[in-house]
């Protein structure tokens, strides 16, 4: 019964993990309606964190307090969802989720210091998520799966560490930087929820789950 209630309890925090693709649609909705002149491919994401103080402003957003939010709920998903995981007793398992959990608070520090009114903190609270996130999808699946989701989340976690490395050389570049950061954040919003399931099976069957 104890086992029974346990895998019931990491049912919950990993069932955070199952919403993360909703972030992809949120910020490219925003990007399309709510974006002014913007850029998915030259312009950052948190410049769809940022006001258009002028007409004539451009790469900004007329809602921008909407991708702050997204930033902020999508953000504390992603920390919660790695509860599990800080419970396990292999070290490994510990080191993914804490690196899931840095990735998730400092994006939530991200909508709460849009770039426009705190740029250095800004700065400074984006900074670990491109460093613990793609980490955290190339470890998460190296360590903790195997087989074709294995396969998956390596080629994932490559694309993210290509990604982040592209962001900071194209940091401030007039073209492709956009790019360069979707390619960092984006991969761990389709791995996440390929993870949740494929550690939710895992608890099953440890707890002789149906």
């Amino acid at each position: 019964m104890r086992g029974r209630s346990r895998g019931r309890e990491d049912g919950v925090p990993y069932a955070a993990w199952l919403g993360q693709p909703g972030y992809l649609a949120a910020e490219v909705l925003l990007a399309l309606l709510a974006g002014v002149h913007y850029s998915l491919a030259d312009d950052t994401i948190s410049a769809l964190g940022t006001g258009c103080d002028s007409p004539t402003s451009t790469g900004c957003s007329s809602a921008s307090w909407a991708m702050n939010l997204v930033f902020v709920v999508f953000g504390a998903l992603q920390a919660v969802g790695a509860v599990p995981l800080l419970r396990q007793d292999a070290a490994r398992a510990r080191v993914v989720g804490w690196l899931w959990v840095v990735a998730g608070t400092f994006s939530v520090g991200v909508g709460l210091a849009p770039v426009d009114a705190h740029p250095t903190l800004h700065s400074l609270v984006a900074l670990p998520v491109f460093v613990a996130q793609p980490l955290a999808v190339l470890l998460h699946a190296r360590w903790l799966t195997t087989g074709r989701v294995r396969v998956s989340g390596t080629a994932l976690g490559v694309a993210a560490v290509v990604g982040a490395v592209a962001f900071a050389v194209l940091l401030g570049a007039d073209s492709w930087s956009g790019t360069a950061e979707r390619l960092a954040i984006w991969p761990a919003k389709l791995w996440l929820p390929l993870a949740a399931l494929t550690q939710l099976r895992s608890r099953r069957r440890a707890f002789g789950l149906p």
